[in-house]
């Protein structure tokens, strides 16, 4: 059946719901954090453990991209599980390193300035989410599986029970206390990736058991499956692995607790936008064919468009912005008076994450995944940049510091891909 806008819509809404039922985790655990007591230094301890997961986890985060591009067979599913499989021991070792507390402590004070008030929280929040990037592997292997051979309406499924989970331990934390605000985020976390993979799991097992030794495009060797996926790897691992350092860049400005404070709830809030444009990414590497290289064109950037729009609207209507950020999140008022300017200046970010997000599944689906490591190196430097030259020209909070990094590498990253992809544009015309 040919493909027509109205499918692809239907394809897209069971990702682009994933996505934002996963974003909403974050806001929720903030919220919590906020209604807890010692509000800022607690939100300023997870966001700093949370950014070094999620360093660690960056190798595992294209397992979704490559579960739906490379598991039409029981053999190259076999293939891409081997490389998960090393992924998981590689991942859970470093995070085991890190755990060392003479590690940890040069890693985090010594190397990225953490105050020392917050070394003790950040500490056991990070010992904590010690399964969090394995687990996260292998669900996105399985949701990968699952959107490959056309089961994406399932896919949400799995993100309900994740948040439903993580609502269950929130909400008992909130009534019993029996932790501090850090710490039940991370408790939180941990229980909700796991129990999110135990759940995928049982959803991708039958299609798995259907699986047939060979669908005729079972081309590749495990040494050229290492090969297109260790540029993805690079790719995630650079862009997460950013984090740390922009909570580095942070401290060099001013008020730099209150920014460490703030800024897990900004990328929290920016994440429900980015999370929805990011979805397009698989339905690209699933959908993209020459004939249909316009209707996939054109479907990503209507995503790239309605989704910024969104974004203007919230911010330049108060009563919603402050429902969100007062009402919903519950931000202290000493926090609050960051916010405006910060998400001014990270206001593009909606439309230029959603056309990344097409060059990218662009690239994959075409596997020239060197090209999107490049564009990454670009965005990487572009940001380091930023939070290296900006404090030495002018003396700023650290959350501006680091929202302005943040947008400039994604415009660098944006104009580099726009170039490279031309020449689909053009074969596809």
């Amino acid at each position: 059946m040919d493909l027509t806008k109205k499918k692809l819509f239907y394809l897209w809404v069971p990702l682009a719901v994933m996505w934002v039922v996963m974003a909403l985790e974050q806001p929720a655990i903030t919220a919590a954090i906020t209604r807890l007591p010692n509000a800022t230094e607690e939100l300023a301890c997870f966001g700093f453990s949370f950014a070094l997961a999620l360093m660690i986890e960056g190798p595992v985060v294209q397992m979704l991209s490559a579960g739906t591009a490379l598991s039409g067979s029981l053999g190259s599913y076999r293939k891409i599980l081997k490389v998960m499989n090393h992924l998981a021991l590689i991942t859970l070792s470093i995070h085991l390193f890190l755990c060392i507390p003479a590690v940890f402590f040069f890693v985090s004070v010594r190397l990225m300035n953490l105050p020392e008030e917050l070394l003790t929280h950040s500490y056991y929040c990070f010992v904590i989410m010690l399964p969090w990037a394995p687990v996260i592997g292998y669900r996105r292997l399985w949701q990968g599986v699952m959107i490959k051979h056309e089961r994406s309406k399932q896919v949400p499924y799995i993100m309900y029970i994740r948040l439903a989970s993580a609502g269950v331990i929130l909400t008992l934390g909130m009534i019993f206390k029996p932790f501090s605000g850090a710490i039940l985020g991370s408790v939180t976390l941990a229980c909700g990736v796991t129990i999110g993979t135990i759940a995928a799991y049982f959803f991708a097992r039958p299609i798995v058991k259907d699986l047939k030794d060979t669908d005729g495009t079972d081309t590749m060797s495990y040494h050229q499956t290492v090969r297109f996926y260790i540029p993805l790897a690079i790719t995630s691992t650079v862009t997460l692995g950013v984090r740390p350092i922009l909570n580095y860049g942070i401290t060099l400005g001013t008020a730099p607790v209150q920014s460490l404070a703030i800024w897990p709830v900004l990328l929290a809030y920016i994440s429900l936008y980015t999370s929805v444009t990011q979805s397009v990414q698989e339905i690209v590497v699933a959908e993209i064919k020459k004939k249909t290289y316009t209707i996939v064109r054109n479907f990503a950037l209507a995503v790239a468009v309605v989704t910024e729009l969104f974004f203007l609207l919230v911010y330049f209507c108060k009563p919603l912005w402050r429902l969100w950020f007062v009402r919903i999140s519950g931000v202290p008022g000493d926090l609050l008076v960051f916010l405006p300017a910060s998400l001014a200046l990270m206001g593009l970010l909606p439309f230029l994450s959603g056309q990344i997000a097409w060059f990218r599944g662009l690239l994959v689906a075409e596997r020239h995944t060197v090209t999107i490591t490049i564009g990454v190196i670009l965005n990487i430097c572009t940001m380091l940049a930023a939070i290296f030259i900006t404090p030495q020209l002018i003396q700023t909070s650290g959350v501006y510091i680091a929202s302005l990094a943040y947008l400039a590498a994604y415009a660098v990253e944006f104009t580099f891909l726009s170039i490279n992809c031309r020449q689909y544009r053009l074969s596809a015309d």
